[in-house]
């Protein structure tokens, strides 16, 4: 499998997921929100995660990224990252794991610590820009992390429901809602700040149609 490597504290961490989960969103009115468990959990290829690639390459024009905290759990230490559940939109009316199975999930190479962020994990906050086809660069989403899922609760409903170990699980959390409903862009930005300690993670790409 391929191996994932972090910056953390400006030394390089590797990571080899084993398997990849996405939590689902059912604020855009999409087929997650029929789920009778919440939140809705996928699981993924590991093929799915790229770290910082500066673009991806997408097979329609409706398609657009999710802002969300990743979590890669190790046995010594789970660390957190900013991320992009790249969806298809026009799958994901179809099957929402095949939406987001057939997209990739972006991971900033920065990571924290969840150890050294948990204390104030609430005040932690969550942006996305999105640069439209005429090149305007618009605020997409923006919100504080106290609106999802906290990092214990999402570990526990993932090894409840799809079984141990959980060391190299890398797991998704689902976004928050929309300024101005889904948009497809050209390009997509996240940040995850983190206000205590004033510093960013950050990832962006370009988005390209084939």
């Amino acid at each position: 499998m391929r191996t994932c490597t972090f910056t953390v504290g400006g030394e390089a961490v590797d990571i080899v997921p084993e398997r990849v989960v996405n939590a689902g969103s059912t604020d855009h009115g999409t087929a997650s929100a029929s789920s009778t468990e919440a939140p809705p959990t996928y699981p993924l290829a590991p093929y799915t995660l790229l770290v910082d690639p500066g673009r991806v390459v997408v097979t329609g024009e409706h398609t657009s990224g999710e802002a969300a905290f990743g979590l890669f759990v190790t046995d010594r230490e789970t660390y957190v990252v900013a991320a992009s559940d790249h969806t298809d939109r026009d799958l994901e009316s179809v099957s929402v794991r095949k939406s987001k199975q057939i997209a990739p999930n972006v991971l900033s190479e920065r990571a924290w610590r969840y150890s050294v962020v948990r204390d104030h994990w609430d005040r932690l906050e969550l942006r996305a820009w999105t640069t439209t086809g005429t090149g305007e660069r618009k605020l997409y989403q923006e919100e504080g992390l106290d609106a999802l899922l906290a990092p214990e609760e999402l570990l526990e409903t993932v090894e409840k429901r799809h079984g141990g170990p959980m060391n190299g699980t890398a797991i998704l959390s689902g976004t928050v809602p929309t300024t101005e409903g889904v948009v497809p862009g050209t390009r997509f930005v996240v940040e995850l700040h983190d206000p205590v300690r004033d510093r960013t993670l950050r990832v962006g790409y370009n988005v390209e149609v084939v």
